[in-house]
């Protein structure tokens, strides 16, 4: 089988193959290329725009799929092998910035890169991807930095009270002080229902301390689903995140007393629609599974679905098989 390689780039650039110009490629306009089914194929990635940010990296294919151990330590390069020999990778260099400002007087720097960090004070300072700048809390006997996030959510960089060490980084969609120290945070599960985590953290000198979670509906109630494919993606996220009773309730009963979703975290670590067309007429959904930080498998979840309605929407799933990758 002859694999097929999509290419993006975080910037339009031009992709090498082999040394070859390939073409374009950019988030929006992907590059497809046929490679070899087996052996090394060199990718490069070139920018179009300054400050840097190019790429050079080398994927072993063998028997038309990617080897784990040639991504192994391939920084700023993600790929997804799909069934049917679709490979996507993804360029992920970003070219290098920073941006100087003041916190209080003190001078600070944003560097941008793949990752992103803080210099303030004297010393580093973790934050996610796309941090904005933030604004600094001074609580008893600690301190805390809360920003945006681009794209959506918050952070809060917890400090010492005198600023010569972080002590501990939250994540999440919202985050609101409160007296005392405390901080609620709400977190989407990024499930198509609606789940979400509701945490109160208590930062102090000792970093921050998650005092209390619960489990809340992110949209402020369940958004059941309303097709076949968001009621088969909807059991299996439901299985993953550890919730059985839900996710039996898009099953028939017969195939719920089976429990055909018990062991689904051994095989998967998400459920996706199923992104390139498979040779099969029956409807699939994809169960995605990180092999390593640089590469990840995709395998069929193949299902029946009927329209009859309960309360967690207007289908349920009569029949499931796992296909091979």
């Amino acid at each position: 089988m002859q694999p097929t390689i999509v290419c993006t780039a975080p910037a339009a650039g031009m992709i090498y193959l082999n040394g070859r110009f390939a073409g374009e490629a950019s988030p929006e306009r992907p590059l497809f290329a046929p490679v070899s089914p087996g052996g090394a194929l060199y990718l490069e990635y070139r920018p179009l725009t300054g400050g840097g940010g190019g790429l050079a990296r080398r994927l072993v294919f063998s028997g038309g799929a990617p080897l784990a151990d040639s991504l192994a330590g391939a920084d700023g390069l993600l790929c997804v092998a799909w069934p049917g020999g679709v490979v996507e990778v993804a360029m992920t260099a970003w070219p290098r910035r920073t941006e100087h400002f003041a916190l209080e007087g003190l001078p600070c720097a944003l560097e941008r890169e793949e990752t992103d960090r803080m210099m303030l004070n004297g010393i580093e300072i973790r934050v996610p991807r796309g941090a904005g700048l933030p604004r600094l809390l001074r609580l008893n006997g600690a301190a805390a930095l809360l920003g945006d996030v681009a794209g959506g959510g918050q952070y809060l960089a917890a400090l010492t009270g005198d600023l010569s060490a972080q002590t501990g980084l939250v994540e999440a969609d919202t985050i609101e002080p409160a007296d005392g120290g405390l901080f609620t945070a709400v977190t989407a599960l990024g499930d198509r229902v609606g789940h979400g985590m509701l945490e109160q953290w208590l930062v102090d000198g000792g970093g921050p301390t998650l005092v209390s979670s619960e489990a809340t509906w992110s949209r402020g109630g369940p958004d059941w689903p309303g097709t076949a494919e968001e009621t088969m993606i909807a059991a299996a996220e439901a299985a993953l995140a550890g919730l059985p009773a839900e996710a039996e309730g898009y099953l028939s009963p017969a195939l719920a007393a089976e429990r055909p979703l018990a062991r689904l975290s051994e095989i998967c670590d998400l459920c996706v629609p199923m992104k390139y067309g498979l040779p099969d007429a029956r409807p699939c959904v994809g169960l995605l599974k990180a092999v390593n930080d640089h590469l990840a498998t995709v395998r069929p979840l193949y299902y029946r679905a009927e329209p009859v309605g309960s309360r967690q929407g207007p289908w349920q799933i009569e029949r499931l098989r796992v296909g091979e990758e």
